[in-house]
């Protein structure tokens, strides 16, 4: 008898012994924890990441997932997760500070390696260029603006400079490259493929872009059949959706059949914006208001596509009335500088900390006549900044910290072996 009662005390210590670690799990689950889900909305099978657990902090597809099969990815608070599409880490990746419901569908079940980042969202770099422009490579008027070596390889410069600067920064601060626009030279197919190799394929982080004039609103009824500037909005959409944004202001309907094709319609700003910790970013492309509308034959998909591009500003108001009641601080990145009343209203309601722009080559860093001096009061400046152009072979490094940011320029003309020069610091309002 005595025995069947310390078999009964044994049972029960057991028992609560197991429910405390499963309780401890799930705890640490909760607050340590992000979850890689198998399908979007955060459903389906299920692989966590655990900050706690050293042996819990990478994830292989292969292993964990049939056809490497993560579709939406849970973040816990203050982690951030790179994932990538080749087993060792190499291959497309991406980096998330925040979560993400759907991974877009051009990296849906492609994934076959995730890991956990120490990220210091207090302190974190962010590159800011514009203009690569491939495969512009004139200084002036007077010389050849189309020499595709040239222009490769002071792009090459830039690659290999960031790509320096993510080794020498970390992946745990340097948090990518935000390029406000121009991309291309004028959206041809070669010029894409170059640009899309160099700055997608050979630059190992997240890229943030924007389209310029030289994108989208040279090309309208320019380009056979609006190829150009059609090319440009898709892979701005395709991209987009593969970035964990907080807000894209785009829509579609879907394809249907319309005498005498199929036809499909894009519309809204394409304008989208990102959080990391209390940083929000916003990518307004062209500039703010910008609108235009075209249609163009889609030979890929047999259809005719529809575009019409609509001002950002109503999208922007909202977008911005939310970040401010959330304590953000916001940077503003669009391709040609310059205000309405409309946008300043704007900007000075929810207090703009920085604006990121570009189309000015031999800019880079603040630019006086652009700056709005005094605009929250003596002394309260809003700076406005100029990212350089490839061919200048400039662009900048902004270091965010909790209430300040400073901005260093990176001459990029020796690659990786590149040179920063300090250009002051700021305050975030």
């Amino acid at each position: 008898m005595p025995n069947l009662k310390i078999q009964n005390l044994f049972a029960r210590l057991s028992s609560f012994i197991v429910g405390m670690v499963l309780m401890n799990h799930a705890i640490a689950a909760e607050e340590d924890c992000t979850n890689l889900y198998e399908h979007s909305q955060y459903s389906g099978q299920v692989f966590s990441l655990c900050e706690a657990d050293a042996g819990l902090q990478e994830f292989y597809g292969n292993q964990h997932f049939a056809d490497d099969s993560i579709t939406s990815i849970q973040l816990a608070p203050d982690q951030a997760l790179e994932a990538c599409d080749e087993p060792d880490g190499n291959g497309v990746c991406r980096t998330y500070y925040s979560s993400a419901a759907n991974i877009g569908e051009e990296l849906d079940d492609s994934f076959s390696y995730a890991r956990l980042i120490p990220f210091n969202y207090h302190d974190f770099y962010m590159a800011f260029m514009s203009d690569p422009q491939y495969p512009w490579s004139c200084k002036t008027s007077k010389e050849n603006c189309d020499d595709r070596d040239k222009a490769w390889q002071e792009n090459i410069n830039h690659i290999q400079s960031l790509n320096a600067l993510m080794s020498n920064l970390g992946k745990e601060q340097f948090a990518g490259v935000v390029i406000n626009g121009d991309l291309t030279a004028f959206g041809h197919d070669w010029q894409f493929n170059a640009y899309y190799e160099l700055y997608h394929k050979k630059l190992k982080m997240n890229v943030y872009p924007g389209l310029g004039n030289h994108d989208i609103s040279n090309n309208v009824n320019d380009c056979f059949v609006n190829n150009c500037a059609s090319r440009m909005m898709l892979y701005l959409k395709d991209h987009v959706q593969t970035l964990n944004v907080r807000s894209f202001d785009y829509h579609s309907t879907g394809t249907y059949y319309e005498f005498p094709s199929l036809k499909k319609k894009y519309s809204k700003s394409f304008a989208y914006s990102w959080d990391i910790g209390d940083i929000h970013f916003v990518q307004l492309n062209n500039y703010p208001t910008y609108t235009a509308q075209w249609d163009g034959w889609n030979f890929g998909k047999a259809r005719r596509d529809y575009f019409t591009i609509q001002s950002a500003r109503e999208w922007l108001t909202k977008d911005l009335e939310q970040a401010s009641k959330e304590g953000k601080h916001i940077i503003l990145n669009y391709h040609i500088s310059g205000f309405t009343d409309g946008i300043k209203d704007i900007l000075r309601r929810y207090k703009v900390s920085a604006i990121f722009a570009g189309h000015l080559h031999s800019y880079v860093g603040q630019v006086n006549f652009h700056t709005l001096w005094n605009f929250y009061g003596p002394g309260k400046h809003l700076p406005v900044f100029l990212g350089g152009a490839a061919v200048f072979q400039k662009y900048m490094l902004v270091r965010f910290k909790e209430d300040h940011f400073d901005v260093s320029i990176v001459k990029s003309d020796q690659g990786a072996s590149y040179e920063l020069i300090d250009k002051g610091t700021y305050p975030l309002y």
